[in-house]
């Protein structure tokens, strides 16, 4: 097959296939019901950490092809139409960026759609963080749109987490609307390769009451997300904080990444989270509402806690 030919059926697949899979792989399995367990009867109000979704169907990974990689090129991307053209100069973007910051922007600029135009300069100022942190951020102030504009911030405090946390959480602070869920995401990120330290962060009781939440939560999202077991643990670390939030918050996510990794079956394994399990659930619920409102209306209902269980339906819309 032609180089050619083998990136327009990749890029096809794309298209057809992101949108597709997942919610394929949910119904493929998913148990039709989750048993309900007994828990104290205790009040807590969970935050939600939500994080702008990008729309693009391009590949941050790599691709089949010559030395095990897609090489994208200017001639090759126009000579496609419309969306498959967008596809073809977002991935090319990001291929320039973390050696060549105007290049990437060069690419991003023959992306049709604005919305993809604008998410694609906040993917390439944030590949190129690690490079040339002070030229990544001068492209966030050039992006019209607030959005993406305070996401490609968020998004180049994320590529600084394996560098300098502590640089990292200070990046957030510049992130706009997106300051809460930037640190909920730099924390979570650090906490399943240090957990003792953000914990310690996290500790300090820095900012508002959301603030702190979502500082917590962010523990049990992401080490759920590697190992849910673990991050189960880890949430019992969490100390209590006032009406049980904070504890409440940490389990919140590691329902939520339960639901990621299993989806309505992700419930079941909250049965493992103690005196929790409601939490946890409604983590679950949370994170289905997008992909299947009707199974997070059922998760929902399972919640045993009148408190939670309204919360997890008003929101949910069930």
């Amino acid at each position: 097959m032609s180089d050619r030919a083998f990136l327009f059926f990749y890029l096809l697949w794309l298209a057809v296939c992101v949108a597709g899979v997942e919610g394929a792989r949910r119904l493929s399995w998913a148990p039709t019901s989750v048993p309900e367990a007994s828990v104290p009867a205790e009040r807590v109000t969970l935050a939600v950490p939500p994080k702008p979704e990008v729309e693009s169907v391009a590949p941050r990974a790599q691709a089949q092809g010559t030395g095990g990689s897609v090489l994208y090129d200017e001639a090759t991307c126009r000579r496609y139409k419309g969306d498959f053209r967008d596809v073809c100069f977002q991935a090319l973007a990001r291929q320039r960026a973390v050696r060549d910051l105007e290049g990437g922007l060069l690419a991003c600029e023959e992306v049709g759609r604005r919305r993809l135009r604008l998410e694609c300069m906040a993917d390439v100022a944030e590949y190129h963080a690690s490079t040339d942190l002070e030229a990544a951020l001068a492209v966030c102030p050039a992006i019209e749109a607030r959005k993406w504009r305070d996401q490609c911030v968020f998004g180049i405090a994320m590529a600084l987490v394996p560098l300098d946390t502590a640089l990292a959480l200070a990046t957030c602070d510049d992130a706009g609307m997106w300051r809460d869920f930037c640190r909920h995401d730099v924390l979570g990120e650090t906490s399943v390769r240090d957990l003792d330290r953000v914990l310690e962060i996290c500790g300090r009781e820095e900012g508002d009451l959301l603030t702190r939440k979502t500082c917590w939560h962010g523990i049990g999202k992401y080490i759920g997300r590697v190992d849910l077991d673990r991050a189960f643990e880890a949430c019992r670390r969490v100390p209590p904080g006032p009406g049980i939030l904070y504890r409440e918050n940490c389990f919140h996510g590691a329902g939520w990444a339960a639901g990621e990794r299993w989806g309505v079956g992700g419930a079941i394994r909250c049965s493992e989270a103690g005196p929790q399990v409601d939490s946890c659930r409604v983590g679950v619920a949370f994170e289905l509402k997008a992909t299947s409102p009707s199974e997070a209306v059922d998760v929902c209902r399972t919640v045993v806690r009148s408190d939670l269980r309204n919360h997890c339906l008003d929101w949910i819309g069930g």
